[in-house]
């Protein structure tokens, strides 16, 4: 069997492509200052898919995505944030939403992961239940070892990062469901915003 071979078997070539943006983005964070760090692996997470597939078509806006993603968003972060409120001794903390952090939390976060992880990962893995649940698990592994071990966190840190796992499944979910990348970036967006407002569990 040949590296040619090797290449088209379907699950090889996207777990590679993975793998080595997972360690670009470790190297990144370990041989460039903080800032420059975190806007290259944005580009990097937004620009592979496009240079790999050529064309994104969840990436074109779709209004019943967006509503969905909407929709979904307010349903899952209502019951989220109940719970938070009832079961720890959190409180909403909005001060903490800057706008610098939306613009961050959108445009560097939110929009390359969702175009990496669903639109390229996803659609190459399978856009079905199963890739659903098998870019999850990269989804979390990939939080875990850019931030936990980079980041030299330890603990409760660490496991909440593993936690990604299951806003991840929702995210899949919706792209499954609607074909548009713009439910499932609506969900990370809120999500995020509504984790770092509420301090988490």
């Amino acid at each position: 069997m040949t590296l040619t071979d090797l290449w088209h078997r379907p699950y090889l070539g996207p777990i590679i492509v993975y793998v080595l943006v997972i360690i670009l983005i470790v190297l990144m964070r370990i041989l460039i200052p903080g800032d420059y760090a975190f806007s290259f692996a944005a580009i990097l997470m937004f620009s592979i898919p496009f240079i790999l597939r050529g064309e994104m078509k969840g990436f074109r806006w779709d209004a019943k995505g967006f509503l969905t993603g909407l929709v979904v968003s307010f349903v899952i972060l209502i019951l989220y944030v109940i719970l938070i409120l009832v079961f720890t001794d959190h409180t909403i903390n909005t001060s903490r939403i800057t706008s610098s952090l939306i613009i961050v939390q959108l445009f560097f976060i939110s929009i390359p992961e969702e175009v990496f992880f669903r639109g390229y990962l996803q659609e190459k893995l399978g856009n079905n239940l199963k890739g659903v649940v098998i870019v999850s698990f990269l989804f979390a592994l990939g939080h875990f070892f850019t931030i936990c071990l980079l980041g030299g966190f330890q603990g409760l840190v660490c496991a909440q990062n593993l936690l990604t796992f299951f806003p991840s499944i929702v995210m899949g979910y919706l792209y499954l469901k609607t074909g548009t990348l713009w439910g499932s970036i609506v969900f990370h967006f809120l999500s995020n915003i509504v984790y770092i407002s509420t301090g988490g569990i």
